[in-house]
């Protein structure tokens, strides 16, 4: 592969004679210009005779980011949920493409990530969280374009956006968790958050849960719908992950308290007759609406005020129900299956400070193990 190198004025460029048209059948020729040294060109010509004798050269394509991020919000459109496909949308319009959009996107480089990140953080207006929501949007984009041979290297994964600092997890005890649940009992979303406590559901799914989802005899909870907000109205939807669709083991005690729930539901529907809207709906409004998350949450916040026990939301719930299983010696891959995470490290990375309380167990029984099985064998105490 032949290349040479021209100096016109201050500037030096290169010629690389690249083959020929496959279907002209014309010798193919590329030049870049704009080095501000013969070496540098040299360089910048053994980089790209290199990409193309390994085959991983790139054509530049005049496409900007905003382009080409609409490009991969149509394409993402079909294979997410819509709560996550507006997710992106609002984070993409509102502060990427304004920023960075009018960039070519085989020009964007580290530095121009870096000084928009930097931006954000001196204005202020959004949470370091919320930076980092738009460093995995944007890093998670140029992957595609980069497995897909749009560019060669993703400008985001250089840069460090802001460093977030983990939320400490609050989750209440059993006792505390008995105190509430007694107390909240004849309350109408009582069984919302009893669900959350015994079975770890998420706040949606419990909103989206039908009757037809509950299998009595099995004693088993079929998660497969979740009530979501898309373009600003509530819908019941699919679930976005496989690994939410799953099937919860419940006890008796919660048969019994659904039971109870159901029975004091159909007293209501015979009370409101024709006016009550039945979408078999086991968390429902007074005519059988859908209950708003906002409902849900307001009723739970007056209730916690009411009992006095220490302020959790209701997600924490979700964490109350792990920080059981826990306490049992759970496997956690059970806890896995049961929080409905995509893989068990998901698992293991949330919960890794309730561990250490199984390390301890585990030893303690290994020794009684190891003990028990020297007395069978010697017959007599160490």
């Amino acid at each position: 592969m032949k290349g040479s190198i021209i100096k016109r004025g201050n500037k030096y460029s290169f010629i690389l004679d690249i083959g020929k048209d496959p279907v002209t059948k014309k010798r193919k020729q590329k030049r870049v210009s704009g080095f501000t040294s013969k070496k540098k060109a040299q360089k910048a010509m053994n980089e790209m005779i290199a990409d193309l004798q390994r085959g991983t050269y790139i054509e530049p394509s005049s496409e900007t980011l905003d382009e080409y991020l609409d490009r991969w919000l149509q394409h993402k459109k079909t294979r997410v949920s819509p709560s996550t496909y507006e997710f992106y949308a609002s984070y993409i319009n509102n502060h990427i493409k304004p920023a960075l959009g009018n960039i070519k996107l085989f020009d964007l480089k580290p530095r121009d990530v870096q000084m928009f990140f930097d931006g954000l953080l001196e204005k202020g207006d959004l949470s370091k969280r919320s930076i980092h929501h738009i460093h995995r949007i944007l890093s998670n984009a140029l992957d595609s374009g980069l497995k897909a041979g749009d560019i060669q290297h993703n400008a985001a994964k250089a840069v460090e956006p802001a460093k977030v600092a983990k939320k400490e997890m609050k989750y209440w005890d059993m006792d505390t968790l008995r105190q509430f649940i007694d107390y909240t009992r004849q309350e109408p979303f009582f069984i919302a958050w009893y669900l959350a406590a015994f079975t770890g559901m998420r706040q949606g799914e419990i909103l989206g849960l039908k009757w037809d989802a509950i299998d009595w005899e099995n004693k088993t909870i079929h998660v497969k719908r979740s009530l979501k907000r898309v373009e600003g109205k509530r819908v019941i939807a699919d679930l976005k992950n496989t690994s939410s669709y799953r099937s919860i083991a419940i006890s008796d005690s919660d048969i019994f308290e659904l039971k109870r729930h159901y029975n004091r539901q159909q007293s209501i529907k015979m009370e409101i007759g024709e006016d009550y809207q039945d979408d078999n709906l086991i968390i429902a409004t007074a005519t059988g609406n859908y209950v708003y998350h906002s409902n849900l949450l307001r009723s739970f916040k007056k209730c916690i005020a009411d009992v006095g026990v220490e302020r959790i939301r209701f997600h924490d719930l979700r964490h109350t129900h792990a920080s059981m299983l826990f306490a049992l010696q759970t496997h956690p891959k059970i806890v896995q299956e049961r929080l409905g995470h995509s893989s068990i490290q998901v698992t293991l990375d949330t919960y890794s400070h309730m561990l250490p309380n199984m390390q301890s167990a585990v030893a303690e029984s290994l020794e009684s193990a190891f003990i028990k099985q020297k007395k069978d064998t010697n017959g007599h105490s160490l």
